[in-house]
């Protein structure tokens, strides 16, 4: 455990695939992912054949740059009735 502040931080600044997936609950299938993606990857360390260490201070800043944004998320509904719309006009 590290010293921060006076303070035991309960996780390392290093976490394998593992620990990430418990500090960020998140699973490691959506880790990967974010990893290996082609514009803004979360930012990892490849050692000891292929082990994936992620800083938990980058983990933290990467998420805060990506906020849930209302403006860009799917609305569900509006897409059913788009759909049902199109649906409609085949029947």
């Amino acid at each position: 455990m590290n010293i921060q502040s006076g303070q035991i931080a309960p996780y390392p600044e290093w976490l394998d695939l593992k620990a990430t997936q418990r500090y960020a609950s998140m699973s490691e299938r959506t880790i990967r992912d974010w990893i290996h993606r082609t514009v803004n990857p979360l930012p990892a360390v490849q050692v000891d054949r292929g082990k994936l260490l992620i800083s938990r201070t980058q983990l933290d800043r990467w998420l805060e740059a990506h906020p849930f944004c209302p403006s860009n998320a799917i609305d569900i509904s509006k897409t059913v009735d788009e759909v049902m719309q199109d649906f409609r006009k085949v029947s």
